[in-house]
């Protein structure tokens, strides 16, 4: 289970919980699956390092993966949702923070001991921030700004919430870097609604305060952007979201992007990152020139990372997100036959050949191809492994027949049977993901005007259990 220098605990998470409060020791809860390029990203960057296996030492790291039996309900129990989630418990069972999985393994060691020298839990932070209860200290904004935003599935605030409870945070805390990131989190979550300082889009401000307002937060970008060290510390949030920071800044547009751009070009070049993230940055290259940067030489920049990274890299976990980074630059690039290639080549070896085929699936239908694509989603169910991925995949292929194909009820009969048979086999198939996906199932079945007998038996079976 990658990182072999880490003894990884996982089956009874209760008894787990027990052995670390006994010990006196920490818990690292790690949520994911195998075929999910993230995870395999924190298991290659993360999870390798002699560092982080250092510290381990320390805690009690329990590895919970998506697909063991009762995996799903013990997700619903402690909110996980999104693979990977990375959370830290105290040895008394509190949950003290959960940490972004998208930081290079160096920041992410330096997040990671932070969250363990914390005196306070990051909802405690949170709530004296919000509340005026008492003054944060420096660590504690720094615990809030590297907090997992993302996978908080409503433990420090709800989701429509976060976009304000962000907007506070950045508006009272001190300047420096944790407030930097903060108010970048702030603006991310805003979705192109400027929030400083109040709600998002608020109605009642002036013009006058939304034009000020608007110029803060471009100078802000420009003042994260511009600085190296700045930059590199924030530099999951400027890869997965810079491009849209800058059409949602409303001003100077221009002189973001060639700020963003020299960011991304000292990440490709930085040796201290992984191949992937380097080829992250390059990506974030060629969606620069959607917004105004130069598209010259891109196209083979992105053909010459991409050929450099793969012919480098051998270890399946870093392969797999590596792949996955090249085919999402390549089909940017506008080189959608070179991505299909790779993935074609990639089946025979990668670990997890069923997630590439639904690549290959997307890739046919972007060309309108529907027999190639139900074809392609039809392989990768019957290729995939583990109960709770056979079922986001089976209910991808059924309600993808019945989008693109719902004449054909020989097809949509055969998938509805077996999707049934595997349902009422999986004793998780109604907990969290699982539950997600049988219910944007429920709705597809909706549609069908004359169900089958088969398709109609699981609508009906589905109606009742959800």
């Amino acid at each position: 289970m990658g990182g072999a220098a880490i003894e990884w605990q996982s089956g009874d998470l209760g008894a787990a919980f027990k052995l670390a409060a006994g010990n006196g020791r920490p818990l690292f809860l790690y949520w994911g699956a195998g075929w999910c390029p993230p995870c395999n990203r924190v298991k290659a960057d993360i999870f390798s390092r002699p560092d982080f296996a250092q510290r381990m030492r320390n805690l009690l790291p329990f590895w919970l993966d998506g697909d063991a039996p009762g995996a799903q309900a013990l997700a619903a129990q402690y909110r996980l949702r999104s693979y990977p989630t990375l959370v830290l418990y105290t040895p008394d069972g509190r949950e003290l923070t959960r940490l972004p999985c998208e930081l290079d393994g160096e920041r992410f060691i330096a997040a990671l001991d932070i969250a363990l020298a914390a005196q306070y839990t990051a909802a405690e932070s949170l709530h004296a921030a919000l509340t005026g209860a008492r003054a944060l200290d420096e660590a504690e904004w720094s615990l809030l700004s590297l907090y997992s935003w993302d996978t908080d599935e409503g433990k420090l605030s709800a989701a429509a919430e976060q976009p304000a409870v962000l907007a506070r945070l950045a508006a009272g805390c001190p300047p420096g870097d944790a407030c930097a990131r903060l108010h970048l989190h702030a603006q991310v979550a805003a979705a192109g609604r400027i929030a400083t300082g109040g709600p998002a889009g608020n109605a009642s401000a002036s013009a006058a305060q939304a034009a000020a307002a608007i110029a803060a937060a471009a100078d802000r970008l420009l003042t994260v952007f511009g600085d190296l060290r700045l930059a590199r510390a924030n530099m999951d949030i400027l890869v997965n979201s810079g491009v849209n920071l800058i059409k949602w800044s409303g001003a100077r547009q221009a002189e973001l992007v060639a700020a963003l751009g020299q960011a991304a070009r000292n990440f490709a070049a930085d040796a201290s990152l992984s191949a992937g993230d380097r080829l992250m940055a390059v990506r974030l290259q060629m969606r620069m020139v959607r917004i105004g940067a130069p598209a010259e030489g891109m196209v083979d920049l992105v053909k010459h990372t991409v050929e450099q990274a793969l012919e480098a890299e051998a270890d399946p976990a870093a392969r797999h997100t590596l792949v996955n980074t090249a085919v999402s630059a390549l089909n940017d690039a506008g080189l959608p036959e070179q991505a299909e290639a790779l993935l074609q080549a990639e089946l025979a070896t990668s670990h997890s050949p069923y997630y590439f085929m639904l690549s290959l699936a997307s890739a046919a239908r972007r060309r309108g191809d529907v027999a190639a694509t139900l074809g392609w989603y039809e392989q990768a169910w019957n290729a995939a492994e583990g109960s709770a991925t056979r079922l986001q995949w089976g209910t991808t292929y059924l309600t993808s027949v019945i989008d693109l194909s719902p004449q054909d009820l020989p097809r949509i009969e055969a998938a509805a049977a077996e999707l049934e048979r595997e349902i009422a086999a999986n004793p998780d198939a109604y907990q969290q993901r699982n539950r997600t996906q049988l219910q944007r199932l429920a709705s597809k079945l909706a549609l069908l005007t004359v169900p089958g007998p088969h398709a109609g038996a699981l609508q009906r079976t589905l109606t009742a259990n959800l």
